[in-house]
């Protein structure tokens, strides 16, 4: 899903790329559950509309930044 909103306003060029827990998981090589666990436990970002969850590109990026080791 790509939708980009900079100054109230809709750009065709512009993006935002949301994931699944099931596409996070599967691209971390790890289970949705853990996922889950880290939603729950606040380290990573997720946004909600209604039963809907989806995970932006940017906040999965950063939290990689976070987590990175080394």
């Amino acid at each position: 899903m790509r939708v980009k909103v900079a100054d109230g306003r809709r750009h065709r060029d512009d993006h935002i790329e949301f994931s699944t827990i099931a596409e996070v998981a599967e691209r971390l090589h790890v289970a949705p559950r853990t996922v889950r666990r880290w939603i729950v436990a606040g380290d990573l970002v997720v946004h909600r509309v209604g039963a809907v969850v989806r995970v932006s590109e940017g906040d999965l990026r950063a939290f990689l930044a976070l987590h990175r080791e080394g």
